[in-house]
């Protein structure tokens, strides 16, 4: 026998052996799908809903039977997990691409249309003039005031290089105008402000994690630590308010200030599959450079990667509030139709096996957040000031007064007049904003009033209304430091724009951001 024939039986003999193998495989498996009782759910659940089409006498809507049982199952699930429909992915493609084509403004619903809330500096829109303030009230003929905002916006966005035609009010001036905007590509605005504060520490807000953050964070520190004239003193990087991202952003964004060899984050699954550890492969960007995070209950997911990961490694200090607590990552499935999930699929950990969410998810969706090292309670709005946002009323009188808001703010200090001016504004446009005591007496007033009550007691209801309204009138001036930081951060954001509001304003009056740099400078 040649050395060729028993090469040739040895490779007969290890086909059939893998033949048996691979049969006895198939059958195993096949043994267990039958025997998986998931399976045999869903097949019992199609049996029942073919027997109800074939057999129930009555009308049958399989469109709203089908989203009810698609919501009873997410119901089940923790609050991230859910379904999406196809017209839902377009704004995950945007997350995933880091843009999208349109105007370049943000927008929120108003009574005639949509109010814009700020215009990308340089996009479509700025170079057509539009204006923070300004209000769309039509889009190619359409009338924006009834629709809904996501359906407004969609009319905003198209092709690259289409144009919209919008007709716009400007409260200002009082102007009713048309102007042709043609659509182009806008990429996500990550850092509205990367810069150098008054003694030297590099400030970098980011506002997100979608695509291009860590890199848009990567040249950042290019111009501001790699290739400066100067050695900065430290690094803020401001995570407040940033509700996260993409999971490969985080990992990205906190590989760049640490050396080789840490571990960054680790993520747990069902599986064993899912099972992964992400630990640091290069070289700090800024060769150790002092660091601090800003955090707040709104930095969540992402946001809580990259600032438990910095932490673990005792690379940077957490200063601010403590974070939201969302310690669950998302997967993305698609299917033919264009419909999908947003399932939750794992949770992930620091080091030390340092989890944010316990176990069982799906009943403790939200963790315990991380703890800043100095504690700075986070930005929460009080009743007065929550209404006063919401009437878009700061926007407007700030909209007629920029440039004198301006002017007035030379030695970083605004005037006690303008709170009194603003008071003047709102009273003529006849809006009141109640406190829960107004209300109440109010109502005890109209009740009074229906039950025909003595004049005595609608008289002490009266005075109890004019007592509260003054009091609420009074809120103004208590809140006068507030409202005059507003005015004058809106002023500059109008005229300006992000950049220099944060250089101007924001860097001067956030006491979380004066801390964080006392933190860096004491300890040089």
């Amino acid at each position: 026998m040649t050395e060729s024939d028993g090469y040739n039986r040895k490779s007969l003999f290890l086909s059939i052996l893998f033949t048996i193998i691979l049969l006895i495989l198939s059958g195993i498996t096949a043994i267990y799908v039958i025997s998986d009782k998931s399976i045999e759910d869903a097949f019992m659940l199609t049996s029942a809903a073919r027997t109800i089409d074939e057999y129930y006498p009555g009308e049958l809507n399989w469109d709203e039977m089908l989203l009810s049982a698609r919501e009873a199952m997410f119901e089940n699930l923790d609050r991230y997990s859910s379904y999406y429909q196809d017209q839902q992915f377009e704004q995950l493609d945007e997350e995933l691409t880091g843009g999208y084509t349109g105007i370049g403004i943000s927008v929120l619903s108003h009574d005639s249309g949509l109010l814009i809330m700020s215009v990308r500096e340089n996009g479509p829109a700025a170079e057509a003039g539009l204006l923070t303030g300004d209000i769309i009230t039509r889009a190619d003929s359409v009338d924006l005031a009834d629709l809904s905002p996501s359906k407004s916006s969609t009319l905003l966005r198209g092709e690259e290089n289409s144009s919209v035609t919008i007709s716009v009010y400007r409260p200002s001036g009082n102007d009713f105008f048309d102007v042709s905007v043609t659509r182009r590509k806008i990429t996500f605005l990550h850092i509205p402000f990367a810069g150098y504060t008054k003694d030297s520490v590099v400030y970098i807000r980011l506002f997100d994690f979608d695509h291009g953050a860590s890199d848009d964070i990567k040249a950042a520190l290019d111009s501001l630590v790699t290739n400066a004239a100067f050695r900065p003193k430290g690094l803020i990087l401001d995570l407040q308010g940033n509700p996260g991202g993409l999971f490969s952003e985080a990992y990205e964004t906190a590989d760049i200030f640490l050396d080789e060899g840490y571990l960054i984050v680790g993520t747990d699954g069902r599986s064993r599959w899912k099972d992964f550890e992400y630990h640091s492969t290069g070289k700090d960007l800024t060769d150790g450079l002092p660091m601090v995070i800003l955090v707040d209950g709104g930095s969540a997911s992402s946001s809580e990667i990259v600032s438990g990961a910095l932490q673990t490694a005792e690379r940077a200090v957490l200063v601010g509030d403590t974070t939201f607590g969302k310690g669950l990552v998302q997967g993305f499935v698609q299917f033919p139709n264009g419909d999908g999930l947003k399932l939750t699929i794992s949770r992930y950990f620091f080091d030390d096996s340092v989890y944010l969410n316990d176990f069982d998810s799906s009943l403790n969706d939200v963790g315990h957040g991380l703890i800043p090292d100095y504690f700075v309670e986070g930005q929460r709005f009080n009743f007065f000031q929550r209404e006063l946002e919401n009437s878009l009323l700061l926007g407007q009188f700030t909209a007629l007064y920029q440039n004198e808001i301006i002017a007035d703010y030379e030695d970083r200090y605004l005037d006690d007049s303008w709170v009194e001016q603003l008071t003047a504004f709102i009273i003529d446009k006849k809006y009141e904003i109640k406190s829960y005591r107004t209300v109440l007496a109010e109502d005890l007033h109209e009740l009074a009033k229906i039950e025909n009550h003595s004049n005595g007691l609608q008289k002490i209801t009266k005075k109890l209304i004019d007592q509260s309204q003054q009091s609420d009138l009074a809120e103004f001036f208590n809140n006068n430091n507030y409202i005059k930081n507003r005015l004058i951060q809106l002023a500059y954001q109008r005229k300006y724009g992000d950049y220099h509001a944060y250089k101007e304003v924001l860097l001067h009056i956030r006491p979380e951001i004066q801390l964080a740099e006392n933190i860096l400078l004491e300890n040089l």
